[in-house]
């Protein structure tokens, strides 16, 4: 799991996406259903919160109040789906979820500009709350504004961090005990800030269309893997 955490965390500070989603498919093997989506949220805001320390000169404070606006109202409705959603499901659902996210079509919204980060703050918070992950989308809003590689790296790392916190108030208020889980949160977060610092040293030296190739056959192979614990549950079922 140590292992785990370095990897996709180093991933995602030299190429600026891909790593929570890659660690959310590697949970599976470490962690029960129950404790898989909060402690992945905790690991990814220490992933994020670091990069976005390292390079705190390039954050847009203009973003700050719309991303809190919409992540404190997403993680409210998250909060009612994750609370509704069946765990035994999970892995199978995380995996074709994994797989829409990596080869179906970006989703396309008309939003208006001024509230293209209120709503980004709300969709990240929401849906990460049942499936831990959202995929590219703040990403191609970030890129709306500039192509810049370090200004969207860094961004990407704030609006994912004010979601995580409101995430892991959402799971504290639901009543979850992260104290329980100590050893295994001291492993992710240990590997998330080591990883964190690999990336961020080796982000100069990444080709941008290599690291993404690279990771969807990543995702496409773990995710294939989590889609096949369906097949007991199935077999269960007749």
């Amino acid at each position: 799991m140590a292992l785990a955490a370095i990897f996709t965390s180093a991933f995602a500070g030299a190429a600026g996406l891909g790593g929570g989603l890659m660690l959310l498919s590697m949970l599976p093997a470490f962690l029960p259903a129950s404790a898989l989506i909060p402690l992945h949220a905790v690991s990814q805001w220490f992933s994020n919160a670091s990069r976005l320390g390292m390079k705190y000169r390039e954050v847009d404070t203009s973003l700050i109040k719309p991303l809190f606006i919409g992540a404190i109202g997403g993680a409210m409705v998250g909060a009612l789906l994750y609370r509704s959603f069946p765990l035994e499901i999970l892995p199978p659902v995380l995996g074709l979820w994994i797989l829409w996210l990596t080869w179906g079509p970006k989703p396309r919204f008309s939003i208006p500009q001024r509230f293209t980060f209120t709503f980004l703050g709300f969709y990240q918070s929401a849906l990460s709350m049942a499936l831990g992950a959202t995929g590219p989308l703040g990403t191609a809003l970030l890129m709306r504004h500039t192509q810049d590689r370090e200004y969207v790296v860094i961004n990407t790392a704030l609006y994912m961090s004010i979601s995580h916190t409101c995430r892991v108030t959402a799971f504290i208020v639901l009543g979850f005990s992260f104290t329980e889980w100590w050893r295994e949160l001291t492993v992710l977060i240990l590997g998330a800030l080591v990883g964190t610092y690999i990336g961020t040293a080796i982000r100069p030296l990444i080709n941008q269309a290599f690291a993404v190739k690279l990771l969807k056959g990543i995702l496409t192979m773990l995710a294939l893997n989590l889609v096949s614990k369906a097949a007991p549950l199935l077999s269960y079922e007749a």
